[in-house]
């Protein structure tokens, strides 16, 4: 009899740890769901100029703020490259929050008879307004190369300067461009100097509020209208 009871108690205990064990499963589970719809408390966003903070939550399907368990970093990642303004994009979570930096296409000009935006190495087609100048003429073929990566080293605020870009060549430089700003300013400068421009707005200072053209290929002066 001693055997028996000491048999049952076993079992007893054994079947009271199993229900024990079944319970803290179930809790956990529980527990684990509950904190998995956790959503996004906070989405921050930075390197954007030519996208809005919507806009790049929208195409990086975050503006629910979804469960941030279920929020991957290469999913989000994935989805903003797919963007066309999107050069490059790195995300990486905090606590309930989401960071997205991302860097963007520079957009070099706008080809006035198409409305596409061209970067170096791509070309954008769609009604977005950015802020670029207009080329206004056609850059022949074997002069493109060069001339998108002239305007590459041009900065992005001094581009916003920049109302219209034509290919004008002479009979002393097949590379000569011509400039027409929003201030009503014109800059004639070759290829090779286009980074000159960058100084713009410190020769300006130095000429005072009188309208003309700049030439900056040979010389370097200004001259009044």
């Amino acid at each position: 009899k001693m055997k028996k009871n000491k048999t049952k108690r076993k079992k007893r205990l054994r079947v009271g740890r199993l229900l024990f064990l079944v319970v803290i499963i179930l809790l956990i589970c529980f527990l684990f769901i509950r904190f998995v719809d956790v959503p996004i408390r906070s989405i921050i966003i930075k390197g954007n100029n030519i996208l809005t903070d919507q806009e790049v939550i929208e195409q990086a399907n975050l503006e629910d703020y979804q469960s941030y368990f279920s929020t991957f970093s290469f999913s989000v990642k994935n989805k903003l490259l797919k963007n066309p303004y999107v050069k490059s994009a790195k995300v990486s979570k905090g606590l309930l929050s989401i960071k997205i930096t991302i860097e963007e296409e520079k957009i070099l000009y706008i080809d006035k008879a198409s409305g596409n935006k061209v970067t170096e190495d791509k070309t954008i087609k769609d009604d977005k307004i950015v802020c670029a100048p207009y080329l206004t003429n056609e850059v022949p073929e074997n002069k493109l190369k060069k001339f998108k990566k002239a305007m590459g080293k041009i900065d992005d605020d001094i581009l916003c300067q920049i109302s219209e870009v034509m290919y004008d060549p002479n009979d002393i430089d097949a590379d000569r461009y011509y400039l027409y700003m929003n201030d009503g300013n014109s800059v004639y400068l070759t290829v090779n100097k286009f980074s000159k421009i960058n100084k713009y707005n410190t020769i300006l200072e130095n000429v005072g509020k009188q309208n003309g053209t700049l030439y900056l290929y040979y010389g370097d002066y200004f001259e009044v209208k």
